[in-house]
């Protein structure tokens, strides 16, 4: 079995019909460019189909908030015409760890505005 680890921001979180919650996951990497350095976001989407695990997930995290995700990836193959078939592989959690809630700009102390 194939297993992950992530770590970032959560963009959002869903929850969808069929005990089926998503997480948006967002992490910065520095990237070179022409004109020097410069940050870029870079997104995955991870779901938990566990019905129990689901409600620690809507229970426990929040938008913005720092996460580390664990679970295994599900590699998947789909008909989609007769003759062509596609590829995907889905991020499916089975476990997280909270890291910081993100703060109210009012709640920052002027050093960190």
């Amino acid at each position: 079995m194939f297993r992950f680890t992530a770590q970032g921001r959560i963009g959002s979180i869903n929850q969808y019909k069929n005990n089926t919650v998503s997480i948006s996951l967002a992490a910065d990497r520095l990237v070179e460019g022409r004109d020097g350095q410069f940050t870029t976001t870079e997104w995955i989407r991870c779901v938990s189909f566990d019905a129990d695990l689901n409600k620690r997930l809507l229970t426990d995290l929040d938008k913005g908030q720092s996460v580390t995700l664990e679970g295994r990836l599900v590699p998947r193959v789909r008909d989609k015409t007769a003759d062509k078939k596609v590829y995907e592989t889905t991020l499916e959690i089975t476990g997280f760890q909270r890291g910081e809630k993100p703060r109210a700009l009012s709640a920052r102390t002027p050093a960190e505005a």
